[in-house]
């Protein structure tokens, strides 16, 4: 595994843990900068202990249209855990997407989302 601080191949296996979902995680040692580190770090998932299966499908069911109060209902978690993993994700989009080309130009498309605010009317 490559050391995500200084990019060295020269790391070896440095124990586990045991997360909240009761799966281990291998942990490592960079031989060259010290460091320890685990698959997650330097990822959105980093330093979370719930498993990435379900944050991952919460986000999914947000994409979908489904309201935060509704999706952290659906998964057991306060609406403001479910904000937090959207922005940690967010953060990490031009990691994801790749830049436009010199003077090409953007077309961005998508769905339509409505939401109450302060009335029960659907927009005109």
């Amino acid at each position: 595994m490559k050391c995500p601080h200084c990019d060295s191949e020269q790391t070896v296996k440095n124990g586990t843990a045991k997360r909240q979902d009761q799966s281990v995680q291998q942990r490592y040692l960079c031989s060259t900068c010290g460091k320890r580190f685990n698959e997650r770090t330097h990822t959105p998932m980093a330093r979370l202990r719930t498993p990435a299966t379900l944050v991952s499908a919460a986000i999914n069911v947000r994409t979908e249209g489904l309201g935060v109060r509704a999706t952290g209902r659906s998964f057991g978690k306060s609406h403001s855990t479910i904000i937090r993993w959207e922005r940690r994700v967010a953060q990490q989009v031009n990691q994801w997407s790749p830049s436009a080309p010199e003077g090409a130009d953007i077309t961005l498309e998508g769905d339509e989302v409505y939401t109450r605010v302060n009335e029960n009317l659907p927009p005109h």
